[in-house]
């Protein structure tokens, strides 16, 4: 997961396409990148307090574990054990229950703090990130005519922000989201955030600039209300610039899918490849390929193999955990998941569910036989993991 594709010597396609897009904004305005680590885990209160946007049922939850073991060595003890883990008992569940309710309560309400998600972004870090010029880990990117601008508009001292610069981060982000064509759940994201004298529409310029570094790939900006968002088909959004009004300034906040750019600006048949360890498929990028340089298919004749899976469940069916079984049954084999039929016996507490499964591979031929192995596996795991019957 973790495997450095955002690194400084990195030729990765995400880090090509973050180099081209920071390379275009630096033509207007300075930009640093901060490389200080970012924490994986936040609390659901700073969620919350945000304006990621992000939905929370794509949120993978997690907990504080309460270890109480008595005795005056208890405290001690915990200082030793994760802070934040995946919960399966009985009292966790419920708790995560609660979280799924609170977001639906008064904004007043108070939030429990011993909920906690997987970064699902990096807009709660980048907001909370002073705009200096100059830092102890920052890799600054300007032109001549950007560094004037921002030396005109602004100075150094203290942490105060600097107007007319851009401050971003980028990482690896995770949503729980389906198994689909463009659903990711993990993905490189850029933000940038900037403070700019409130004239100027800072919104509007930075959305123009996208739009024009873009524009040879069919993006296009759609505006929805204080949120502008690029989009192209088929994959739909594949980023967003939001601003804040203050007094005199504009505070813009701008969220970047590079995986998705990647596999636009690159031509990629499937997200998976961005993964994949194929050297034929890496080195394809070596020479650092401008954007808009297709991608050559690995497999000529990559044949996509359908199955179909029923089953009878109980009443408390979670389709996102019938999703996590398919990704590690079938090793991330499946492209696609689609909902043929659902029953509901009209006597017993039970629905009948069928699904349609794709599997299918760009960097090789695979087998009927193969798939047919993966599926059987799936059918194993439904049955001894989520409980259910299959048909």
């Amino acid at each position: 997961m973790f495997r450095r594709f955002l690194c400084s010597d990195s030729v990765h396609p995400v880090k090509l396409v973050q180099d081209f897009l920071l390379d275009g904004l630096a033509e207007e305005w300075p930009v640093s990148m901060t490389t200080e680590s970012i924490p994986f885990f936040l609390t659901a209160k700073r969620l919350q307090a945000s304006s990621c946007g992000v939905d929370v049922s794509q949120c993978y939850w997690a907990l504080h574990k309460d270890f109480r073991f008595g005795g005056e060595g208890s405290s001690r003890t915990q200082e030793h054990l994760p802070a934040a883990t995946v919960s399966s008992t009985k009292e966790d569940r419920t708790k995560s229950e609660r979280s799924e309710g609170f977001w639906s309560a008064s904004l007043d309400q108070e939030v429990d703090l011993d909920l906690y998600v997987l970064r699902p972004s990096l807009l709660p870090r980048v907001e909370e990130l002073p705009i200096e010029k100059k830092g102890r880990k920052n890799d600054v990117r300007t032109s001549g005519e950007a560094d004037k601008r921002a030396d005109s508009e602004g100075n150094d001292e203290g942490h105060q922000d600097v107007p007319g610069m851009l401050c971003g981060v980028s990482e690896v982000v995770f949503r729980n989201v389906p198994i689909s064509l463009w659903g990711l759940p993990a993905f490189h994201e850029l933000v940038l955030r900037g403070v700019f004298p409130s004239e100027c529409e800072p919104m509007k310029l930075l959305g123009h600039k996208l739009e024009s570094l873009l524009a040879p790939f069919d993006v296009s900006i759609a505006t929805e209300g204080e949120v502008l968002h690029l989009m192209a088909q088929p994959m739909g959004i594949l980023g967003k610039v939001l601003v804040s009004h203050q007094v005199d300034t504009d505070s813009v906040n701008v969220s970047l899918n590079l995986d998705l750019l990647a596999l636009l600006l690159f031509s990629l048949p499937d997200w998976r490849l961005l993964w994949t360890h194929d050297q034929r498929f890496l080195k394809q990028f070596r020479p650092r390929p401008p954007p808009g340089t297709p991608c050559q298919p690995l497999s000529l004749f990559p044949e996509p193999i359908r199955f179909d899976i029923s089953f009878w469940t109980g009443p408390t069916w979670d389709e996102k955990q019938f999703h996590a079984a398919v990704r590690e049954a079938s090793h991330g084999s499946v492209k696609l998941v689609k909902l043929i039929d659902t029953f509901s016996h009209p006597d017993l507490s039970q629905t009948s569910y069928c699904y349609r499964l794709t599997y299918h591979s760009h960097t090789h031929a695979l087998s009927h036989t193969q798939a047919l192995h993966f599926h059987k596996q799936l059918e194993s795991l439904l049955s001894s993991r989520l409980n259910v019957t299959i048909r």
